[in-house]
């Protein structure tokens, strides 16, 4: 007969209160929850758990972020829960393997229940309507707020662009800056070639987004020249 290991009984994705969750922001702190047994009636059972956690890839194959190992003692006929805390930094979905004395348990599927998807935070980019005419020189000024979508807090250091609204071909970025510590931009000087051509300059900005915040595109104004 060979040697008794602890049974795998259940776990699950959680949040710092122990609430299951399926979804998270990016550098959210969570947590895999792993329930095992000794089914055992008069022995005393020692296992190495090992929780493996991975990154989603469609293409190529899962990448491999974290494993935590844990030598797990528990008395005949008892329960015990393993928490492995985990920081998701990139916006993919998560998901786990479980081995108890490096034979796999477990492995999350990818139907149901549900892995973890961590996602980028929405954001809101709001430009201040510009001035109803413009002449080349000195050019327009361009301003407005980044704030988050969840709470209306700016966002500091987030790189804006300002784009001339093209008919036929690529929008053309015209100018270029970075929001304030309250998510305030002021950006001079805003000059297009469509300025020699037409009668009339159509702009809107645009937030590039980060590893924290999706891209947000601002409502489009147009000017008269």
């Amino acid at each position: 007969m060979s040697e008794p290991t602890l049974q795998y009984k259940s776990s699950r994705w959680t949040d710092l209160n122990g609430e299951t969750i399926y979804q998270c922001f990016v550098y959210d702190d969570v947590q895999v929850e792993v329930m095992v047994e000794n089914p055992m009636r008069k022995q005393r059972i020692t296992s190495l758990v090992k929780v493996t956690i991975y990154k989603d890839n469609n293409f190529l194959l899962d990448r491999y972020v974290k494993r935590d190992k844990h030598i797990v003692t528990l008395p005949p006929l008892s329960a015990g829960k393993i928490t492995v805390p985990f920081k998701p930094t990139y916006e993919s979905g998560y998901h786990y393997e479980i081995s108890i004395e490096n034979e796999r348990v477990y492995s999350q599927p990818k139907g149901f229940p549900p892995r973890l998807y961590a996602s980028r935070r929405n954001a809101v980019l709001i430009m201040n309507e510009p001035l109803d005419s413009v002449t080349l020189n000195p050019g327009l000024t361009v301003t407005g707020r980044l704030i988050s979508a969840e709470n209306g807090e700016g966002i500091e250091g987030g790189k804006i662009g300002i784009y001339d609204v093209r008919t036929l071909r690529k929008d053309d970025l015209i100018a270029y800056g970075v929001t304030s510590k309250n998510g305030v931009f002021t950006i001079s000087d805003v000059k297009s070639k469509a300025l020699r051509w037409n009668k009339k300059l159509k702009i809107y900005a645009k937030f590039f987004g980060d590893d924290v915040y999706k891209p947000a595109v601002s409502d489009q104004y147009a000017i008269n020249i």
